[in-house]
This record gives structure tokens, C-alpha cells and sequence, in this order.
């Protein structure tokens, strides 16, 4: 590692934060569409900056406005957020591994900066640092700004949809690219195999099970085969290096 990176990995929190652009640039246009689609299903622009701040769940909460515009009860809405977002439980259990010595107040705060973006971006730096302190603050500092764009953003876009007839639809969508193109840069030589067949398996299972099952199968699947893989690596390795 050359000096400069160590440098800036050193600097912890605003090194972080620094990374954390990547994302917020894609959440800007997102965040402020939300917030013009909320003023415009009847939310004010404080609870969509509410929402923005305590579910923190970006397409769930485009759907959950939608299902508040047709009335649907707070049950029904928490049961669909949370199947949506039940792929979170594995990428909690993805980057934990980075944190062994983590306390409870450490890891409330960085589990509500976890997106699928911020994952991505986590995983693909965390694992070139050395020292679980400056993990944590580089982690925080990502999921900061990340958090921090969604939460003004939306705010201004509420402001935005209060005050101006803007017109906007499709940039949900922009969620879903910012993630691809996260998921990209984090690709190696490693991890291609594992990538290529959850791939694979998700569009199988997508044609034989109903729901979105097919998601959490596939990735389950493909990490299990994928870390049996590296640890028969490691043992090859391991055996080479002994003869």
C-alpha cells in the first residue's frame, strides 16, 4: 500500500466521508425525487424528511408512500419493508466479521447507515485497513454522508414538490444502476466465480419459486459455495507452500 492511501486511510472519519461522494452523488436526484413524490401522495415535507431519517430504506420507501396513497394499514407496510429489506440480515453478517471487538452502541449506529450501496463501497475499502478502530470511523464516515444526502435531500425535494407542479417518474431506477456500478468496481479475479453464479441461481430459482425467496436463496447459496471455494484455496495454497 503506498503512503499516500495510508495516509488517508489514517484520517478515519473524513477519509470516509471523502469515499462517501460516489454515493451521494447518486442519491441526490433520488432522495429529492422521494420528496416530491411524497408531497405529492399527501405527505408534508418534514415527515418525508422523517421518513427519510428513520427508515433510511430507499426503494421500500417509495413503495410504502405508494401503499400510504392507497391506504394501506401500518402493518401492511411494515410487513412489505421488511421483506424487501430482509437481504439486509445477510450483508449485516457480511461485514461484521470486520468488527470483532465492536460494542452495542458501535453497531446500532453503523447497522443504520447499512444500504446496499454502502455495503458494497464498505466491503470493497474496509478489507485493505488495517485495525478494527479505523474501520469503524472510515464505515462511519461512508455511511454519514451517505445518510446524511438522503435525509436534505429529500427534505429539499419535499420543498421542491410544496411549492413548484414538478413532474417526475422513473428515477427510482437510479437506485438500482448506483448499486450495479458499485457492485462492478468491487469485482476480482476472487470473487468472480461467487458473483457469476448467484447470478445463475437467482434467475433459476426465479422461474421455479414464487416471491422474492429467489433473492436470499441464490445469495446464501452462492456465499456458501463461494467461501468453501477460497477455503479450499487457502488449503492448496497452504499445501504448495509445505512441499
Amino acid at each position: 500500500m503506498s503512503t499516500a492511501v495510508t495516509s488517508d486511510i489514517d484520517k478515519g472519519f473524513v477519509y470516509g466521508l471523502r469515499q462517501s461522494l460516489s454515493i451521494v452523488v447518486g442519491y441526490v436526484p433520488v432522495a429529492v425525487t422521494f420528496g416530491i413524490l411524497a408531497t405529492q401522495f399527501g405527505i408534508s415535507f418534514w415527515e418525508a424528511g422523517l421518513m427519510s431519517c428513520f427508515v433510511f430504506a430507499g426503494a421500500s420507501q417509495f413503495i410504502a408512500i405508494e401503499m400510504i396513497h392507497q391506504g394501506a394499514t401500518a402493518w401492511v407496510i411494515g410487513l412489505t419493508t421488511l421483506i424487501i429489506n430482509i437481504r439486509h440480515v445477510l450483508m449485516s453478517l457480511s461485514v461484521v466479521h470486520f468488527f470483532p471487538e465492536r460494542t452495542l452502541p458501535w453497531s446500532l449506529g453503523l447497522a443504520q447507515g447499512l444500504t446496499d450501496e454502502t455495503f458494497v463501497l464498505n466491503s470493497r475499502i474496509l478489507k485493505e485497513v488495517v485495525g478494527e478502530e479505523q474501520r469503524r470511523r472510515i464505515m462511519l464516515g461512508i455511511n454519514s454522508g451517505a445518510f446524511a444526502s438522503w435525509v436534505v435531500f429529500t427534505i429539499l425535494g419535499g420543498l421542491i414538490g410544496k411549492w413548484l407542479p414538478v413532474q417526475f417518474s422513473g428515477f427510482q431506477f437510479a437506485l438500482l444502476a448506483l448499486f450495479i456500478i458499485l457492485t462492478v468496481s468491487s469485482l476480482s479475479k476472487k470473487n468472480l466465480m461467487t458473483y457469476l453464479l448467484a447470478g445463475t441461481l437467482a434467475v433459476v430459482f426465479k422461474l421455479l419459486l414464487p416471491g422474492k425467496i429467489y433473492l436470499i436463496l441464490s445469495v446464501v447459496l452462492a456465499a456458501g459455495i463461494g467461501a468453501l471455494w477460497q477455503r479450499r484455496d487457502a488449503q492448496n495454497r497452504q499445501v504448495n507452500d509445505q512441499l
